[in-house]
């Protein structure tokens, strides 16, 4: 297996150019200095999978038409989608657990016969929790309630949200 060669971001930017690569919307300093304080070479790189090459002639295996300014954009919009993908989940998760936890309070369960069941059902969940003993935000609680038995109101603050999905 033979090693890439590091690169630096003057010779990012060379290589760039050498695949098709242009600068002329956004400049080789604007495109420097992007790279070195707001992203990386790999990830700007990816995004020009998308765009087509030229399949034969002299500038073959070149991109066609694709300047730096395209992938900077697409990258900011993929960072702008992320935020939200993440604010959206966050959001999801809170409003499910209080629908959640709502429902349960106007049940007659106790609390604990629900966790009792869940941890039957998924014996690997019980295991996930002690695993966050020392480095969840919960590691608190989960010390906490280590010899007791867990609560519903517990388990949703403890679980992560694939989990509490499930």
């Amino acid at each position: 297996m033979t090693r890439k060669v590091k690169l630096t971001i003057k010779q990012q930017i060379a290589h760039m150019k050498s695949k098709g690569i242009t600068f002329d919307i956004i400049s080789e300093e604007e495109a420097e200095a992007y790279l070195e304080k707001n992203n990386y070479y790999f990830k700007i790189k990816a995004y020009a999978k998308m765009f087509e090459k030229y399949q034969n002639g002299p500038k073959q295996g070149q991109y066609i038409n694709l300047d730096f300014a395209y992938l900077k954009e697409l990258a900011i919009l993929d960072m702008h989608l992320r935020h939200f993908i993440i604010k959206t989940s966050v959001d999801l998760e809170h409003t499910i657990k209080v629908k959640f936890l709502s429902d349960f309070n106007s049940s007659e369960s106790d609390g604990y016969e629900i966790v009792e069941k869940y941890f039957d059902m998924y014996p690997d969940v019980k295991t996930k929790i002690l695993q966050k003993k020392q480095t969840s935000y919960c590691a608190d609680l989960i010390n906490k309630l280590e010899s007791e038995e867990y609560a519903l109101w517990n388990i949703v603050e403890i679980l992560s949200f694939g989990d509490f999905i499930n």
